[in-house]
């Protein structure tokens, strides 16, 4: 399984080998394992495996985007919270569609959104508490009630997880994550240590910081603490975790580097 690990990793930066000065600010995966990667100058870029050059979106007018989701890599979601505008990329990053969240009369502030299970778009209206879930078309077909007694009100959800048969509402403030249903039915509180960084690559929400490593996945009452990061990894911005080990981005080749679990004695 190592070396399967290794090679797959290997294998998705071969196309990208066009060098790049720019860093990676932060990196995503696909279904497949195919990465995409924002860089430091706002453009989403990804491999193209027929040459040497990279697909490439950025629109100088939105800036820098606030959430990216490539679950489907053929309606690809890059979410512009300030602007309340999700654009719908194809798998070559080209424009499909825009939404306006701000011009559906449901939502009276649009927050955090995720891709869902079945090819919709779920957002957290931080106005109305509660979540919403938009069709192919942008309608919505399914929301919860007000969330606020129900939740205690810790604040504003700052990311939005979903994995099949689940929805996750992240609150930093309050070291905290709200689990729900795929129907939007609240379930339980996740107690979750201090983390200076959170990363999210479906199943596995991973949390590093300088007080302590864990992992969380859905299904689970509590989180798995996790032994110290590799010294490798100590100056990594961005870290996900994968069923092998911790993939962090070379920006170097548009690729990924896989640093494996330790060996358990």
């Amino acid at each position: 399984m190592r070396l399967v690990m290794i090679l797959w990793c290997v294998a998705w930066a071969i196309p990208a080998l066009a060098q790049s000065s720019v860093g990676v600010a932060d990196f995503f995966l696909d279904p497949v394992g195919k990465p995409y990667f924002l860089l430091d100058d706002d453009r989403l870029v990804t491999a193209n495996p027929l040459g040497a050059n990279t697909y490439s979106w950025y629109d100088s007018s939105l800036g820098s985007p606030d959430y990216v989701d490539v679950t489907n890599p053929f309606q690809i979601l890059v979410y512009y919270r300030d602007y309340g505008t999700v654009v719908v990329l194809d798998r070559t990053l080209s424009e499909l569609d825009r939404l306006d969240l701000f011009g559906n009369p449901a939502i009276e502030q649009p927050g955090v959104i995720a891709r869902s299970y079945d090819n919709g778009i779920w957002v957290f209206d931080n106005w109305a508490y509660r979540l919403l879930r938009l069709d192919d078309r942008g309608q919505v077909d399914q929301q919860t009630n007000n969330l606020r007694l129900q939740l205690d009100e810790p604040g504003e959800p700052t990311a939005l997880f979903v994995d099949r048969n689940t929805v996750m509402l992240y609150f930093p403030d309050v070291g905290r994550l709200a689990v729900f249903t795929n129907y939007g039915q609240f379930r339980r509180w996740i107690e979750l240590p201090d983390a200076e960084s959170v990363s999210w690559n479906a199943p596995r929400l991973l949390g590093t910081g300088s007080t302590g490593n864990w992992i969380w996945q859905p299904g689970q009452l509590a989180v798995t603490p996790l032994d110290g990061l590799p010294e490798t990894l100590a100056a990594e911005r961005r870290i996900r975790v994968g069923p092998g080990g911790y993939l962090s981005a070379e920006p170097s080749t548009l690729g990924l580097r896989l640093t494996e679990f330790a060996e358990k004695n």
